[in-house]
């Protein structure tokens, strides 16, 4: 964590989806932080070196991953693509972050599970996903 006086750095990639939006508009709320909000063009997630160097350049703290690939219906086509970014880069991120002492809150999808159950689920449940969007928790 930064030094007393030193705000703490939060930054959201995917900044420019659904979920990104929302905490880009919630920020506004919470001064007292510093918030960086990446788009898959000024951070690709997919891309090792660039994030690296981003970590390196300034503290982040806390990093909310909101990146991934959402494309539900096309990721049967572009199976490659959804585990480099629903997977690999993610795995990437949370070593980066690892490293460098920074706090990782990943964001999922309720993908995961096949819709089946009447019960409310958590993130222990049992997975069951119908295609290969997340493939990186079969």
């Amino acid at each position: 964590m930064p030094p007393v006086n030193e705000k703490i750095t939060i930054l959201v990639t995917g900044s420019n989806g659904q979920l990104g939006s929302e905490i880009r508009q919630l920020s506004a709320k919470h001064p007292s932080y510093n918030f960086l909000f990446t788009t898959k063009d000024d951070l690709p997630v997919e891309n090792t070196e660039a994030l690296k160097a981003f970590f390196d350049k300034q503290p982040v703290h806390v990093c909310i991953n909101c990146a991934a690939y959402t494309a539900v219906d096309k990721a049967e086509a572009e199976t490659a693509k959804a585990f480099l970014i629903n997977s690999d880069a993610a795995g990437a991120l949370a070593l980066i972050c690892h490293d460098q002492r920074s706090k990782l809150i990943h964001i999922s999808t309720d993908y995961v599970f096949d819709g089946s159950s009447d019960q409310p689920l958590k993130e222990d449940h049992a997975t069951a996903p119908l295609n290969v969007y997340l493939p990186h928790l079969l």
